[in-house]
């Protein structure tokens, strides 16, 4: 299943992000998206893209690519297409609550499941581009609710801290 397009909305009366996505082949899939799964899905595509980078560099490197890569995509991207609506939804009219998931990754692709209230299963294959650009999606959406579990809590809970000089005696 290749996606098309992708929305995001912040709804305070839900507090909860609703997530929606259409495909080339004309379906459209809704999920509601807790404080805790956006905060489990921005923590754990960083992981696993610094876990990928660190085959190539240093840990503290390729957690400063990573950064540097993920502001790239937030500086050029724009939310301003319209979202089209795909006629054929075959997890029905309503969007279902994602209550759980699982990411990993191979070479090219990210792969996310998501767990849906239904029992229900959604797996989605996504490349590091488009895989970056739900990121920016989703952070931008948390920043919206005032929710504190974006990129930049994130990042600030990985720096290592500064050494404390060694306390002064006289």
């Amino acid at each position: 299943m290749g996606i098309k397009q992708f929305n995001g909305e912040w709804v305070a009366q839900e507090d909860r992000v609703m997530f929606r996505f259409n495909t080339h082949e004309n379906q459209e899939f809704s999920f509601w998206l807790t404080r805790r799964m956006v905060r489990a899905l921005l923590q754990g595509t960083q992981q696993l893209s610094v876990h990928s980078l660190e085959k190539t560099h240093t840990p503290h490197v390729a957690q400063a690519v990573q950064a540097f890569q993920q502001q790239a995509v937030a500086q050029q991207v724009t939310f301003r297409d319209g979202y089209e609506s795909a006629a054929e939804k075959p997890l029905g009219e309503q969007a279902l609550l994602v209550v759980g998931l699982v990411m990993n990754q191979d070479e090219e692709h990210t792969h996310l499941e998501f767990q849906l209230v239904t029992g229900q299963r959604v797996n989605l294959n996504l490349p590091q581009t488009v895989l970056q650009l739900l990121v920016t999606l989703l952070n931008k959406l948390q920043d919206n609710a005032a929710w504190g579990v974006g990129l930049a809590a994130a990042e600030a809970s990985v720096q290592t801290p500064a050494p404390t000089p060694p306390p002064q005696m006289h």
